[in-house]
């Protein structure tokens, strides 16, 4: 058993390979405002990664900057204001504490969703340093000039492998560029490594050779790469958009530099959509954590939510599919609580969970070991579950187990290891097996599930039932979420599949058109059972035409 990932170089499937500790860079917020389920959405995919790898027993060094300077507004044009000084005069604060505020607001969201820190948090504005030494060495191998306004601009033309990345070429790019284009540059995907800063600016850098100014992006992210992970390494991940043109203009630079590639792995995450259009402050369809909260829905539903697709497939948030994942979530708590607790000590006592405990507001240096700047307490040991569990699992569970490791291994799929999860909760198996692997499992799926005997019993999931009829026995509720979970991904095989097992118990499932079901007991006739001699059916109002509902 291997973990392979979809590698975007090449789209293939490669085989994660490492001779010491997997070293991945994340390209993180840009601290101008609260991060959204969007970005979160990016970031999960990384620390489902982690979790992996950590569920493997292969240590991890995990980099994801801070950007706090230099992203423009729209970096294919290379003009337009900073995004940062953008927010700084909305809000009548220095950049720099725009920057402080909303890092402390991510490392926070972060925490709520179970996103384990990183190793390192490197921030843009403290290695500009490191930023200027990799431009004044590109400008003297030729990849780089100098423009006449001062701006100096990588020379695409100069790397002959320039769009491998993206699949773009630089015939294709030179005509594609219909907006207006710096005359200065020599072609027109020429991007910017350093800007001089205009009069007034906040943020801005001396530097005895290009004068005072501000990095490009691009040049950051390989800057900090270079400074934390080295030349070369395992996996860089980030959304979809980043592909092009902020990771292709990394790697340029770097094999610019090196002669290398800076990483051999590029997993990139789909997008979310919201409205049937992409996640975005500028389309007017955010939700952030907070919104969640408000909505009286659990931070984690959204995790579990994202567990149902598999990351490079887009995914649809609505109220439906968010009410659905929390139902899915609460139901999957309430079944591993009838199990009992777990006991004390013994082959079956819970295995330590991997809990993301929330790092400082502003983490500084390097902090190694699985859980980053989140330290825990104990440590979490490092071991090949996947490989080697701990407990003496009987043959059906180490079956369960192992499949449950083969969905991780391919490509991250969790749609699949939620399933076998399911599977397991529902197995013919002791209570202490089933909730032992139920409780490894969250290692990576990251849902805290061991916290379930510290709280009071959560409510039914929420699927409703008529008020006429009997109330539905645990587990008709349990299937019951499972479809409106199934039917929320457009899963509707299974959907169908869950409906007759439903049927088959006496329980017909009614969808209603706002996207919520509801359960009536039905008799062997297939009507509604009534609930005494001569009392009422459980819906007694005229029954609509049979529709083809899923």
């Amino acid at each position: 058993m291997t973990l392979r990932l979809r590698n975007t170089l090449g789209r293939r499937l490669d085989a994660v390979a490492a001779d010491g500790p997997v070293r991945i860079y994340t390209c993180g917020p840009t601290v101008y405002r609260p991060a959204h389920l969007g970005n979160l959405r990016s970031y999960l995919l990384a620390d489902v990664l982690r979790r992996v790898l950590l569920y493997h027993g292969l240590a991890v060094r995990h980099v994801k900057n801070v950007t706090d300077v230099g992203h423009l507004v729209d970096e294919r044009q290379e003009e337009g204001p900073d995004r940062m000084l953008l927010a700084a005069e909305m809000e009548g604060k220095h950049p720099t504490e725009i920057a402080a505020i909303y890092e402390a607001r991510f490392h926070a969201d972060e925490a709520r969703l179970n996103i384990l820190p990183a190793n390192v948090y490197p921030r843009a504005s403290e290695h500009v340093a490191d930023m200027l030494r990799l431009v004044e060495a590109l400008v003297d191998r030729g990849s780089a000039y100098v423009a006449p306004s001062g701006i100096v601009y990588f020379a695409v033309e100069t790397d002959p492998a320039y769009g491998e990345l993206s699949g773009n070429d630089l015939d294709r790019l030179r005509a594609g560029y219909r907006a207006a284009v710096d005359p200065e540059k020599r072609h027109p995907a020429d991007f910017a490594l350093w800007r001089p800063a205009g009069q007034g600016r906040l943020l801005a850098w001396p530097s005895a050779r290009f004068g005072r100014g501000f990095p490009g992006w691009h040049i950051e992210c390989t800057a900090m790469g270079l400074r934390y992970l080295g030349p070369e390494f395992e996996i860089h991940t980030g959304g979809i958009d980043n592909v092009f043109p902020h990771h292709e203009d990394e790697i340029t630079q770097a094999r610019a530099l090196t002669g290398r590639l800076p990483a051999r792995t590029w997993v990139h995450g789909e997008h979310l959509l919201m409205g049937g259009r992409k996640m975005a402050k500028s389309a007017g369809n955010v939700l952030l954590v907070d919104d969640l909260v408000e909505r009286g829905l659990d931070p984690l539903a959204f995790r579990y939510l994202c567990a149902t697709v598999r990351y490079g497939h887009k995914l649809r948030a609505t109220e439906a599919s968010l009410a659905a994942a929390d139902a899915g979530l609460r139901s999957l708590r309430t079944t591993l609580r009838s199990l009992g607790p777990p006991p004390p000590d013994g082959p079956w006592a819970a295995p330590l969970p991997l809990r993301a405990a929330p790092p400082p507001p502003r983490p500084e240096g390097i902090a190694d070991g699985p859980t980053g700047h989140g330290r825990a307490e104990p440590p979490f040991p490092l071991s090949d579950r996947a490989h080697v569990p701990t407990a003496p699992l009987s043959p059906a569970g180490r079956r369960l187990h192992d499949r449950f490791v083969d969905a991780l291994d391919d490509d991250l799929d969790l749609p699949r290891a939620l399933g076998v999860v399911r599977e397991i909760l529902a197995a013919d198996l002791a209570a202490d097996e089933r909730r032992w692997l139920v409780l490894d499992a969250d290692v990576v799926l990251g849902l805290d599930l061991d916290r379930v005997w510290d709280q009071p019993p959560e409510g039914r999931a929420r699927v409703g039932v008529s008020t006429r009829a009997a109330a539905p026995p645990e587990d008709v509720r349990h299937l019951a979420a499972a479809r409106a979970e199934a039917r929320s991904r457009h899963d509707f095989e299974a959907a169908d599949r869950l409906r007759a097992e439903l049927a088959a118990r006496g329980w017909r499932v009614v969808d209603r058109p706002d996207g919520s079901s509801e359960l009536e007991a039905v008799g062997g006739d297939g009507r509604p059972r009534p609930q005494g001699a001569g009392g009422p059916t459980a819906r007694s109002r005229r029954r609509p035409k049979r529709r083809m509902t899923r």
